[in-house]
């Protein structure tokens, strides 16, 4: 017989999530899901003054604590101070989500250049290195926590153009899945999502030009909401699941693309 229901597995009260890149767009979203669970939640992101108006906005919404912390996550010095800021702030960091991006494509890779490369490397992989090297001192210490990072099913190799941007999120998931192996006996887990195309401030323009040719690679015919990708974040933080770790979910809609 069960002892808890799957409601109270998915309960974040007392709870501390930090979100990078958690001003807007997916980020916001997720920073949303927590806080409507109860967690305070930190809002780590380079736009200092949008991560401030979203915390104001958080906390006058849900009754959680909500902190703004300026961070460029492709800085290790940055990683390490956010990481200090919110212990100071809020006292522990429960669940830390990497999710600061940037899809920087170009028409080609014979086209781009090495100085093109550096944003997705340093932000989309280096980032979530930094900070999660930044935040696994004081898990390890506390004995339990969860890290999910970001790929994408650009990841798969398949979208000509981000063949950087995808090879970042390859070594995301790759990062995943060695790391969740080297902390789990000290109680941590580490997973990975891979959203599909997801309509944020950023895609908006792009996906309203190409959406009727885009959705010919989704098998239920809708393309992705930031809501959709926050509820598959909180579930792998969540104690629903507490026996996942290292591994990659898609939250793609069916994504399919021969």
């Amino acid at each position: 017989m069960r002892t808890t229901t799957i409601a109270e597995k998915c309960d974040f009260a007392g709870d501390v999530a930090a979100v990078t890149g958690g001003a807007q767009g997916i980020g916001r979203s997720i920073v949303e899901a927590f806080a409507a669970s109860d967690a305070d939640v930190a809002i780590a992101d380079i736009q200092q003054e949008t991560a401030a108006s979203t915390a104001e906005e958080i906390e006058a919404e849900y009754g959680v604590d909500a902190v703004a912390v300026e961070c460029d996550v492709s800085s290790a010095d940055d990683a390490k101070a956010m990481v200090e800021t919110v212990v100071s702030n809020l006292g522990k960091i429960d669940y830390l989500v990497n999710n600061a991006g940037v899809a920087a494509g170009t028409p080609s890779f014979l086209e781009s250049e090495p100085e093109d490369w550096d944003t997705a490397v340093d932000v989309c992989f280096y980032g979530t290195m930094n900070c999660t090297h930044a935040v696994l001192p004081h898990m390890i210490e506390r004995g339990d926590g969860a890290i999910v990072n970001f790929a994408s099913d650009s990841y798969k190799g398949n979208d000509p153009g981000l063949a950087v941007y995808g090879a970042a999120k390859a070594a995301n998931v790759s990062f995943t899945g060695t790391v969740s192996k080297e902390v789990g006996d000290e109680g941590i887990r580490i997973n990975c999502i891979s959203p599909g195309t997801t309509r944020t401030p950023a895609t908006e323009d792009w996906i309203d030009e190409y959406e009727e040719k885009i959705l010919e690679s989704y098998a239920l015919d809708r393309l992705g909401r930031p809501e959709d990708i926050a509820d598959g974040v909180t579930f792998l933080c969540s104690d629903a699941a507490d026996w996942i770790t290292g591994q990659t979910l898609s939250v793609n809609g069916g994504y399919v693309r021969s």
